[in-house]
């Protein structure tokens, strides 16, 4: 039996390939766990359509994250915190928090898009990668200071 494979599956194929496979296959895994159907010419310009409206919305987010990448490029954020006399911040400051001063800057970015290897936990000026979808990347320049 052809069929239409609606998900990427293991030792049989990819999304949006067509497949031989026995028919007590089909019908007793495939289908019910909703893996694949049945390789009508119908169903296969319906994931025609599909995928060239999934490559339409990825093109569309790549321009956008691209966008929001030459705007995060070079942005400076000041971060302000109580310093002991050693000179370390009482509450270092974390990839959260940076997170929260690019979110009243207008930037929506998730704490684990930051690379932050540590939290910051001196005075000085720190370079943060922010890792964006699409492998895009920003640097940004956090001043740490009292």
């Amino acid at each position: 039996m052809k069929v239409l494979l609606l998900k990427d599956t293991k030792d049989i194929g990819n999304l949006g390939e067509i497949k031989e496979v026995a028919d007590g296959y089909a019908r007793n895994f495939l289908f019910p766990q909703g893996l694949a159907e049945i390789a009508t010419e119908q169903n296969i310009q319906k994931m025609k359509r599909e995928r060239e409206r999934q490559d339409k919305l990825a093109e569309s987010d790549l321009i956008q994250t691209g966008k929001l990448a030459d705007k995060l490029n070079g942005v400076i954020l000041e971060m302000r915190g109580q310093v002991n006399a050693q000179g370390k911040f009482y509450a270092a400051i974390s990839a959260a928090k940076i997170a929260g001063k690019l979110k009243e800057k207008g930037f929506d970015i998730r704490p684990d898009q930051i690379f932050l290897p540590e939290p910051i936990k001196e005075i000085g000026e720190y370079n943060i990668i922010i890792n964006l979808n699409h492998g895009l990347e920003s640097e940004i320049t956090v001043m740490a200071t009292e």
